[in-house]
């Protein structure tokens, strides 16, 4: 028998995996709007290392403006830069924006949402709040180097055949 759990924006009941039903995530889809990540048990491990101010940040790369949020601006930007963030790695990012703090994760992730959807809609409050015009993310190409699952299953083959060539296999 199914569980069931209720639609976080209308209340119909739904499967316990997920959080909204059908039609709500469409039309969320559709808007154009962001949820907040879940930060299960981040607030402890924040108050255990001294975290007490949270900032969003935007970076412009070679596929759009990126938003995030973060306790330390300049360390996480040195992981952007180092390509160390698989979202905006390749994209030459640069820091255009920082926010004021905020005194919670939750807060500065509340934020960090509702900005990523101004982006994605292409609103005018994004430039009032951020001062740069929006710039919606694209999906970061696929590398040369990668070959996916077709691409290794031919490899595969190729290796067997040399090695029952050389009768090795």
């Amino acid at each position: 028998m199914l569980r069931s759990n209720i639609c976080v924006d209308c209340g119909r009941r739904i499967r316990p995996r997920y959080t909204r039903c059908y039609n709500c995530e469409m039309r969320r889809r559709r808007s154009g709007w962001h949820d907040p990540e879940h930060l299960s048990g981040q607030a402890k491990r924040d108050a255990e290392l001294g975290r007490s101010k949270f900032y969003v940040y935007l970076l412009d790369t070679d596929y759009g403006h990126y938003v995030g949020h973060t306790a330390n601006v300049r360390a996480r930007v040195k992981a952007h830069t180092d390509n160390k963030v698989k979202s905006t790695a390749g994209g030459d990012p640069k820091l255009l924006w920082k926010s004021s703090p905020f005194s919670t994760r939750e807060d500065a992730a509340g934020f960090e949402a509702a900005l990523k959807s101004l982006r994605d809609q292409s609103s005018e409050r994004f430039q009032e709040i951020t001062g740069h015009e929006p710039m919606p993310l694209k999906p970061v190409p696929a590398s040369g180097s990668g070959c996916g699952l077709t691409g290794i299953l031919i490899i595969a083959a190729i290796v067997a055949t040399l090695l029952t060539i050389l009768g090795i296999f």
